[in-house]
């Protein structure tokens, strides 16, 4: 920041300076870069943004003073800042009159002013604690862009009201997440983080800071670790025991202590917290006891889960909800699955609560092997209890949320539009496990794209196959360590701030990642990130048709599941799920015209797979110019975000030639389709290497990076020998 005007002339001149300022209509500049930071300390949320603000202000090298904000009224001269809510009216009565009205805020939404009589005062005040906090971080954000000085007359509000992390995460050995204790790396590393209070506190903070505002934990059943139910003790696991035969000392008091700090520390951060679950399971507890049993016609199993649900919200009173799941370990029909779902769950809570009544407390029934109006049926009677809230949750992208911007595979929110209830959409990231994603423009058609928006109350973004806590990936050690959502924070940052105002611009991503990258250009770097990043959602559209599901398709290493489907993803035109990709049809709301009918000229006014080939080599190659001149200077963060980038546009290059070349053979010109799978080779091999100077080799749920990277390059290979190639293609990078 410039030192103001009244420093650089001499002390006898210091009146006549200031006076000119006033002159002019301008603030006056206090005789010391000073900001006074007003404030209501106890609010945890309000006080969060406030050390944001005042940590901006420091690093823009201007000193900072604090005060509660009951001493506006007694304030002085000088620069100020003010964090209030609309409900604070002896603050709000001192805004200075013609100061554009506040007007009506309502939750999580916020103003900002800014005032320069007597002196420059930005002011943030928020529909509540929660609208304050996210007006106090964008007020930080300005400052770390421009300093103190500048101007604001905005407002915001959410577009969705939650906006949620989806986490599969074991709370034990013996308490897995889905499905079960596969042999991924992260899995088996994860339950020492999720017992650990310092991953949860830096994750709640940091996604706050994104606007994120739920957290949800997910389990295959995870009463063991968390209640002690009388009349089941044994179920009440010992301890807490890790993959690796190692044992965390935590009894049940011990575990309840360290959840209930969890879920208070994300309410000081506006977050709401819940546990999900998968049914029928009843792991660990069906070892102490025999009697229970995955079988939906036991009693015994009923009462059990029903217990646990009361002790849960007796133990908890700080949990906010809990979602079911009526699968995948349930057979019956949708009636069965739901009739099973209400006794266990359902109807505990509704008895719970209407012995309880100034409890709140959500049930979010999701719809695996069930449907609205079923639930509806069957939990009826939860909608007359007061502080009981009933919440239906569709798979609105089923497996892969990087695909058509407006998917269409469930009528479910138009259905629960038509009963009155709400929906949260479930987005599922089972596409990018490495690869640190950044497409601005997708996210905001996505957002634009969710049908009948009015019933839509949020969503929560999650993964299947991965388990995501602390990096373990990087071959370079000294990356390791950080959390998964520091890792993909560009990604991580978009859902959230977009979901929340899919209106903010371009240029606070740019002005974002000049922060976060400093020494880049940072107009550049997020031109080639998008461009890069923009390809890759279309490869899944234009086959997602019947690769819907986690198993089916894993863009990052053109893979399926060997079992169930065929591995390797070839150019062939066989359909299903053991098919290739000239087999495949779009997913479902795509425009696209598939690889099929492109051959055969039939597109009628869509995209067709030519077209967008061309388009996508097109945004590889620009995205490649751009970074090619970008150096890291050995920073090892600022390298890893160049390679993210590179990787991306090499990995679409890759697609782009592969797309081509399926619609070639489908077309029957053999020899262009083997031109272009030679070129496809290049790209999969600038991509494979790239990937393997970065990374470890990884299991996942449903298929592993084995023994390295290079694990899929003779089948990469045989697609341009099929087709009459001889040897290794030359290939030469385009520039």
């Amino acid at each position: 920041m410039k030192p103001p005007l009244c420093r650089l002339v001499s002390l006898h001149l210091v009146a006549a300076a200031c006076a000119l300022f006033s002159l002019t209509g301008l603030p006056v500049p206090a005789l010391a870069d000073t900001v006074r930071l007003y404030f209501n300390p106890a609010a945890p949320q309000i006080s969060f943004a406030a050390g944001d603000i005042k940590s901006a202000l420091e690093k823009a090298k201007m000193s900072v003073e604090t005060f509660a904000l009951s001493d506006l009224e007694k304030t002085g001269n000088g620069n100020k800042i003010v964090l209030a809510t609309s409900e604070d009216k002896a603050a709000l009565s001192l805004l200075p009159d013609g100061i554009k009205s506040v007007g009506s805020l309502g939750a999580q939404a916020y103003v900002l002013r800014t005032t320069a009589k007597p002196d420059m005062t930005h002011w943030v005040i928020g529909g509540d604690a929660n609208g304050a906090m996210y007006g106090g971080f964008q007020l930080a954000e300005n400052i770390s862009f421009k300093g103190f000085g500048g101007s604001y007359d905005s407002k915001e509000s959410p577009f969705l009201l939650y906006r949620g992390m989806k986490l599969n995460l074991p709370l034990d050995k013996r308490l897995p997440t889905y499905v079960g204790g596969w042999s991924s790396h992260s899995a088996r590393a994860a339950i020492a983080d999720v017992w650990d209070m310092t991953f949860w506190k830096t994750l709640i903070d940091q996604q706050a800071r994104h606007r994120y505002n739920l957290l949800s934990v997910w389990v295959h059943h995870p009463f063991p670790a968390l209640v002690r139910v009388a009349d089941y003790p044994k179920a009440s696991l010992p301890d807490i025991q890790k993959y690796d035969g190692s044992v965390i000392k935590m009894d049940h008091p011990q575990r309840v202590k360290f959840w209930r700090e969890v879920m208070t520390h994300a309410h000081s951060r506006g977050m709401k917290f819940y546990f999900f679950d998968w049914n029928i399971y009843v792991d660990y507890a069906s070892t102490q006891y025999p009697a229970l049993s995955k079988s939906p016609d036991n009693p015994a199993t009923i009462d059990y889960t029903s217990k646990s649900m009361k002790a849960l919200l007796a133990t908890y009173p700080e949990l906010d909800g809990f979602g079911i799941t009526t699968g995948d370990g349930m057979d019956g029909t949708r009636e069965e699955n739901t009739e099973w779902s209400w006794k266990a769950y359902g109807k505990p809570v509704a008895e719970y609560l209407k012995e309880n009544p100034s409890r709140r407390f959500e049930l979010i029934h999701r719809g695996v092997k069930t449907d609205p109006e079923t639930v509806s049926q069957f939990y009826a009677p939860l909608k007359s209890v007061p502080g009981a809230t009933l919440t239906f949750s569709s798979k609105y992208a089923m497996a892969h949320m990087y695909s058509t911007p407006t998917p269409q595979w469930s009528s479910d929110p138009k259905t629960v539009a038509r009963l009155g209830m709400k929906t949260f959409l479930t987005l599922r990231n089972d596409d990018y496990f490495y690869l640190n994603w950044g497409d601005p423009q997708f996210v905001r058609d996505f957002m634009a794209g969710i049908p009948v928006k009015e019933s839509v109350v949020g969503m929560y973004i999650g993964i299947d196959g991965y388990n995501p806590t602390r990096a373990r990936l990087y071959k370079d050690s000294s990356l390791n360590g950080q959390l998964e959502v520091e890792r993909r924070w560009y990604m991580e940052m978009l859902w959230a701030r977009l979901s929340y105002n899919p209106a903010t611009s371009d240029e606070v991503f740019k002005n974002i990642l000049g922060l976060h990258y400093p020494g880049l250009p940072a107009k550049d770097l997020f031109t080639a990130w998008t461009l890069a990043s923009r390809s890759l959602p279309r490869v899944t559209e234009l086959v997602m048709k019947d690769w819907a599901l986690d198993f089916h398709w894993y863009p990052e290493g053109c893979w399926s599941d060997p079992g169930r489907c065929s591995g390797f993803r070839t150019i062939d035109d066989k359909s299903g799920a053991k098919g290739g990709f000239a087999g495949q049809d779009v997913a479902k709301g795509s425009n696209l015209c598939n690889i099929a009918d492109s051959a055969a000229g039939k597109c009628g006014g869509k995209k067709s797979s030519y077209q967008l080939a061309d388009e996508m080599q097109a945004d590889a190659t620009k995205a490649l110019s751009l970074i090619r001149p970008m150096r890291s200077g050995g920073n090892a963060a600022l390298k890893t975000a160049l390679s993210n980038v590179r990787q991306m546009a090499c990995l679409s290059a890759y697609y782009a030639h592969k797309i081509r070349g399926a619609t070639f053979k489908k077309a029957g010109e053999k020899i262009k389709a083997r031109d272009e799978m030679a070129q496809a080779y290049g790209w999969w091999m600038a991509y494979s290497r790239s990937m393997e100077a970065t990374y470890l080799p990884d299991s996942f749920r449903n298929l592993e990076i084995a023994p390295d990277w290079k694990y899929a390059d003779a089948a990469v290979l045989k697609e341009y020998t099929d087709l009459g190639g001889k040897g290794v293609p030359e290939f030469e990078e385009a520039r």
